[in-house]
């Protein structure tokens, strides 16, 4: 909104520049008067420095020149500098109590900063100086809204109405108005007052909305309808239309009159992408409606074939549905029309990793990183795809590199710690895999991730199991419904002899998923096996051994049954 405001200013500066270059006051000093005009000239040039130096060397040589502080404000204000622009500009009006214009551009800057209220006072001043002015009564009136002061505004809008009769602008105001103090009757007097004295489509569309809104359809279409006679191609009369069909449930006439409002290019397309999102994808549409919301996103495609929100929508349709190729090539193409655009880059390489295509991933994630070097989740995303690819030492530099450069107190260090741990220990070096186990748990000595793995590692090396079972236990009381914590607890029980014990958790890990973990279920049933209770035990690792032969649990078993056959 500054910004925006603040283009406006200036444009509005650079069309009268030359007419205040003419009307300075003729000074003493000559060489003043040349300093003013070459700074004006390179002020018009662009030159914003130079034209700085030689306007504050021509309001040294004479102070009283308001023009050099007027433009000294508009360098100012080229630099952000609202501060000084003001002060120039207080400093102008001093000098010229007359120039009404130094007045009104303090303003319009306390406007576009946010001072609502210190640019209404100055317009009111400007107002009593000349009432017979309607710009200021305008941009007053466009402040008090702004500041939600609505009765004062419509008494503003009056006195325009009383200086320059109504008109469409101002009827037009007083409909938003009423409307936003909810005052509905009244608004909708004052819209058909416009429909009447200014027909438009934009006045039909206006009471086709608010008859919507009080769920009045039939009367809604009628206005809807009356806009496209008076103009086929006004596009937001079709969005009416539609969403009077939603309502109606009417969904051959939604689509029909949604397709070309997506399909028009003057509409926004944020706009467009927001109301997919929220209306279409979140009212459960798609499993339902599968081909027209296909058509509906191809047309919003083809309407905006490179805007990358349209690119990164259609293209998270098309990979959610079973046109899975057809949206990673959009959102390719997406990230290569735009390579430096953050949101493009991240949507494409969210599919890769949720497709798990980590040799595509690699080198669009190495390419992200060197051009966005401060975005640590993206840099991890490279680190997770040489992880799964196998590059252990790879993964191990990229979380070291993050570590390196994360701020202090950064929330993905511990992560950084855990992963790094994780990678040491797969890469045999269980000194630094401790070593940054430790570390993160003093950032945290309650973190789920590295109490467990730690916990875990250790009971495979059988080695310092009262520390092991001291941080499992930790994890089950966290989170008492998590089977992989469940099961380590259960292990680390069944370690230290407390079979009845392990027998209890491990049981408790199956019932929160840990059936589907060969390795879970062959813990459980050794912990079965120790309590001598052999018939459920085998049962649990046949299963085992059918859901992933890989463990080479059948020569365990045999070994096991031979060994129960002795103890029998």
């Amino acid at each position: 909104m500054r910004a925006a405001l603040l283009t406006i200013v200036f444009a509005v500066f650079a069309s009268i520049a030359p007419a205040l270059a003419a009307t300075v006051h003729e000074k003493d000093s000559t060489g003043s008067g040349d300093y003013f005009i070459e700074g004006v000239r390179e002020y018009c040039a662009g030159d914003y420095r130079t034209a700085g130096d030689l306007l504050a060397l021509s309001l040294e040589e004479d102070p009283e020149n308001d023009a050099a502080c007027y433009y000294l404000a508009l360098i100012m204000l080229s630099d952000n500098d609202t501060d000084k622009a003001l002060a120039f500009l207080e400093r102008a009006s001093s000098l010229d109590p007359s120039n009404q214009w130094y007045r009104l551009t303090a303003a319009r800057i306390f406007t576009g900063i946010g001072e609502n209220g210190q640019a209404a006072e100055i317009l009111q001043e400007l107002i009593d100086t000349d009432p017979g002015k309607s710009e200021y009564y305008y941009e007053l009136t466009d402040i008090l809204v702004r500041n939600n002061d609505l009765d004062k505004a419509l008494e503003t809008l009056g006195k325009i109405e009383q200086l320059r009769g109504v008109s469409e602008v101002t009827a037009n105001a007083r409909y938003e108005i009423l409307m936003r103090q909810g005052r509905l009757d009244e608004a909708e007097q004052a819209a058909k007052v416009l429909d009447s004295d200014f027909p438009s489509p934009h006045t039909a569309l206006l009471l086709g909305d608010l008859y919507k809104s009080r769920y009045d359809d039939s009367t809604a279409l009628q206005y809807y309808r009356r806009a496209l006679e008076m103009d086929p191609d006004f596009t937001p009369a079709y969005f009416g239309i539609a969403e009077t069909c939603r309502m109606r449930r009417d969904f051959f006439g939604f689509f029909k009159n949604i397709n070309v409002f997506l399909s028009s290019p003057e509409m926004s397309p944020t706009m467009k992408a927001d109301y997919i999102q929220e209306i279409i994808f979140a009212s459960g549409m798609v499993p339902v409606f599968r081909p027209q919301v296909d058509t509906l996103i191809i047309c919003t495609l083809n309407a905006h074939p490179s805007d990358t929100a349209i690119l990164v929508l259609a293209g998270s349709y098309f990979a959610a549905v079973d046109s899975s190729d057809k949206g990673m090539e959009i959102l390719r193409r997406n990230m290569e029309l735009h390579p430096d655009v953050r949101s493009a880059r991240s949507a494409y390489m969210g599919q890769l990793y949720y497709r798990q295509q980590w040799d595509t991933l690699i080198p669009v994630a190495a390419e992200t990183v060197r051009l966005f070097p401060d975005d640590y989740p993206l840099a991890e995303l490279l680190a997770v795809a040489y992880w799964q690819s196998g590059r252990i030492q790879d993964a191990i530099e990229v979380y070291l590199h993050i570590l390196r450069h994360l701020p202090e107190g950064h929330p993905m260090t511990i992560n950084c710690c855990a992963c790094l741990g994780d990678l040491y220990h797969e890469a045999g070096n269980s000194r630094k895999a401790y070593s940054y186990y430790e570390k993160g748990l003093k950032i945290d000595d309650n973190y789920n991730p590295i109490l467990n793995n730690y916990a875990y590692f250790l009971s495979e090396e059988r080695r310092n199991l009262k520390k092991a079972v001291e941080m499992s236990r930790k994890t089950v009381l966290n989170e008492p419904e998590n089977s992989t914590y469940l099961d380590t607890y259960g292990w680390l029980m069944y370690l230290t002899g407390e079979y009845e014990e392990a027998e209890k958790y491990l049981k408790k890990a199956m019932i929160y998923g840990g059936k589907e973990s060969a390795v879970i279920l062959d813990h459980y049933a050794e912990a079965l096996f120790a309590l001598k209770k052999y018939n459920l035990a085998f049962l649990y690792w046949s299963n085992a051994d059918k859901l992933d032969p890989g463990l080479g649990l059948s020569r365990k078993i045999a070994e096991r049954r031979e060994e129960s056959n002795r103890k029998r």
